[in-house]
């Protein structure tokens, strides 16, 4: 007949036994390297909230954020295998993947329709691609995103390139102090600027580029390759964003960016609530601008429209559209 002793001492083994493996799970998660192309900026919260959160250690995976300094450089990242995934919008994905032939693909899309907006004062508007002519338009950068949304703009509206003049307004609500200023006429920027001017009760009209220029905006992209070699590890990691993205849509946002605050310098953190608030309508606008049915997913009439439209202009050609993206990880995390 067994002891107290003895029975107790035997649980405990078999307690251990039964811990152990959970124990070198966590011991042992599988290193995954994701990286933004600006920075820690609160438009990124879903891939922050996705290791603060826990939802990255949940599948198993020991992730890290790196901040970048540019769309060039996660792309170059993730060709040299320094990350295993990146954010990136689908313009500039489309069009590295025309100048490098690397084989990148996107493994979701987390914007639906375009981040970018055309800006025009209401009492001297910008309605439609035709009133651009002989127009200062103020763009972010020279040769960036919204210069090449600007030239697929004109072409749709029977312009040449050369029908504006084009001036660096950069990417923030300033630019509207600029157009009244009469240095530029309209100038194009991002879905967070848009949200500012509105509440700053700007009198602005504002429409989007996917009114002439419809394709994915940003995307989780990483290359053939590197899925081909390990898809298992793309369906965990893709499981960790759809949880992150649900949560951030289900739940309060401001203790969500707090947290996330802890492990990563967030700029304008301490106006919390103004990120709150541009991120509820960044969801709702961009997140879901296709439906909640394909939240994440990849939609190949955007990604067909988004070639058609670079390649008929000459600006690039990045090939067979379906060869450009997967759903397979997204519809398993689903």
């Amino acid at each position: 007949m067994q002891s107290r002793r003895q029975i107790l001492k035997a649980a405990g083994l078999a307690g251990a036994a039964i811990a152990s493996p959970a124990f070198l799970r966590a011991q042992t998660r599988e290193p995954f390297v994701m990286m933004t192309p600006f920075g820690f900026i609160a438009d990124f919260i879903e891939m922050m909230n996705a290791i603060s959160g826990g939802h990255m250690a949940a599948q198993g995976l020991e992730a890290k954020l790196l901040g970048g300094q540019g769309t060039a450089q996660p792309i170059q990242q993730l060709i040299t295998g320094q990350a295993q995934m990146i954010r990136a919008s689908g313009i500039d994905v489309m069009r590295a993947i025309a100048s490098t032939k690397v084989p990148l693909v996107s493994i979701g899309t987390m914007y639906q329709g375009s981040t970018f907006h055309m800006v025009s004062l209401k009492s001297k508007p910008i309605n439609k691609a035709e009133d651009l002519a002989g127009k200062t338009v103020g763009i972010v950068s020279v040769g960036g995103t919204t210069d090449v949304y600007l030239d697929l703009i004109l072409a749709k509206g029977g312009l040449g390139k050369d029908a504006v003049k084009r001036e660096v307004t950069g990417n923030s609500p300033g630019a509207v102090q600029i157009m009244k200023q009469g240095r530029v006429d309209c100038f194009i920027a991002s879905i967070q600027v848009v949200v500012a001017l509105q509440r700053m009760k700007e009198d602005v009209e504002i429409w989007s580029t996917d009114r002439y220029a419809p394709m994915p905006g940003q995307c989780y992209v990483s290359s053939r390759q590197l899925i081909e070699q390990k898809p298992d590890l793309y369906t965990r990691a893709m499981k960790a964003m759809y949880a992150s993205a649900r949560e951030i849509m289900t739940k309060p946002l401001q203790p969500i960016f707090e947290r996330a605050a802890k492990d990563f310098e967030i700029p304008n953190i301490r106006n919390v609530q103004d990120l709150v608030e541009v991120e509820k309508a960044t969801a709702e606008r961009l997140w879901l601008s296709e439906g909640p049915d394909n939240l994440l997913r990849n939609v190949p009439t955007l990604w067909k429209a988004g070639v058609d439209a670079l390649r008929d202009n000459k600006v690039a050609d990045p090939g067979d559209p379906e060869a450009l993206y997967t759903n397979r990880f997204v519809d398993a995390a689903r």
